[in-house]
């Protein structure tokens, strides 16, 4: 098991994570607000793949998509609590 192909991959299933929430209309990390429409979610797509693509030599097929699907979630799970506290913090300084 490398341990710079786990790094890496967790790292873009981090990014990933952050790029999909970013590319939702509700999310309140951003204060100009999401991203265009047109193709808003291929940039989390390709770090996505690109996780999974890197945790699949690293370890065995089910492993990798088990903590490729649970790094996922971990992210976009706390990204709208960590908006919202970005945003009442953004709101109690204006």
């Amino acid at each position: 098991m490398n341990v710079w192909l786990l790094v890496s991959a967790l790292l873009c299933g981090l990014a990933a994570g952050w790029l999909f929430y970013l590319a939702t209309p509700q999310q309140q990390w951003r204060a100009a607000g999401a991203w265009p429409a047109r193709r808003r979610a291929l940039p989390g797509s390709a770090c996505a793949l690109l996780s999974l693509v890197l945790l699949w030599p690293a370890m065995g097929h089910a492993a990798a998509v088990a903590l490729w699907l649970t790094v996922l979630m971990l992210v976009m799970t706390a990204a709208p609590f960590l908006g919202a506290w970005r945003a009442r913090r953004r709101g109690a300084r204006a």
